[in-house]
């Protein structure tokens, strides 16, 4: 199974039509799952109307979500309220939301986390026995044991690219038991990131 980490947002199109998962844990998630690989979600959504339809969202998309916990008085963010609208997680919301998890064989860290969230995460990758796949911002210094651990990819500024797609098809390229290495450079030509960057972008792997 795959496990996506991070907070995902929701994209109202308005009256009458139905709304989708959006952001980049969202879309991870939904380009891993149309691959035809388990997937399910873990994190945290608003306590609102917002949250129930995401997970409705989720659900007819074929990815799970009973380890998205809802936090008190929040609301579930749009993509372009994804950084503010909730706030970051914490260990023990990251401690949480693993343990519903019965099984995890790639796990991706949809966006940054904390140092100490991190590491929770990572302890739960160990326990798997869990590939681990990061997001990481390029302008940030990466903490020596997630780069040790972990593919780490940072994400381009256009929020259209085919990023979002690129890691979830890697996700289940892993999950099908790829080695790192091809599974990535297959992903990247399956995504087309590298018609649409000119290079196969950066992680390290």
């Amino acid at each position: 199974m795959i496990v996506v980490l991070g907070r995902p947002a929701l994209f109202s199109r308005g009256v009458g039509v139905a709304s989708r998962p959006d952001g980049l844990v969202a879309r991870i998630a939904l380009a891993a799952a149309a691959t035809g690989r388990a997937v399910e979600v873990v994190g945290t959504v608003g306590d609102d109307s917002r949250a129930d339809e995401l997970a409705v969202a989720l659900g007819r998309a074929g990815v799970g979500h009973a380890a998205l916990l809802r936090v008190a008085g929040a609301v579930t963010p749009s993509p372009d309220t994804a950084e503010e609208a909730l706030p970051r997680l914490d260990p023990a919301d990251v401690d949480l939301g693993l343990r519903y998890v019965p099984d995890c064989r790639v796990l991706v860290l949809g966006e940054p986390l904390a140092p100490a969230a991190t590491a929770v995460a990572l302890d739960a990758a160990a326990y798997h026995d869990a590939a681990v796949v990061a997001i990481s911002r390029s302008d940030t210094v990466i903490d020596p044991a997630l780069a040790a651990a972990a593919t780490v990819l940072s994400p381009p500024a256009d929020a259209e690219s085919p990023f979002a797609e690129l890691v979830g098809r890697y996700a289940a390229d892993l999950d099908a038991g790829a080695d790192p290495g091809p599974a990535f450079a297959a992903a990247a030509r399956a995504a087309g990131w590298e018609a649409a960057t000119g290079e196969a972008g950066e992680a390290t792997i």
